[in-house]
């Protein structure tokens, strides 16, 4: 008797949660500032804030954030 090992490739992908939003937030890279953007879904908003705060402070560098919440799933 003899044994065969059989081995299947299972395809998955991931995705953006269906009931989940993307999250944008920033904050200022000047050494002397500890300004944030609030979070917020839309992209748009962040960049609004960081160019507000660029018009008070002059402060022109900023880092970037956007998370959402993913799921792995079986490509079907």
């Amino acid at each position: 008797m003899s044994v065969i090992s059989v081995m299947r490739y299972i395809p998955y992908v991931m995705r953006r949660h269906p009931s989940a939003e993307t999250t944008a937030t920033a904050r200022c890279m000047n050494p002397d500032c500890d300004w944030t953007a609030e979070p917020t879904p839309n992209a748009d908003v962040c960049s609004d804030m960081c160019i507000k705060h660029t018009g008070r402070t002059g402060h022109m560098t900023f880092v970037r954030e956007f998370s959402e919440v993913a799921v792995v799933e079986r490509v079907q």
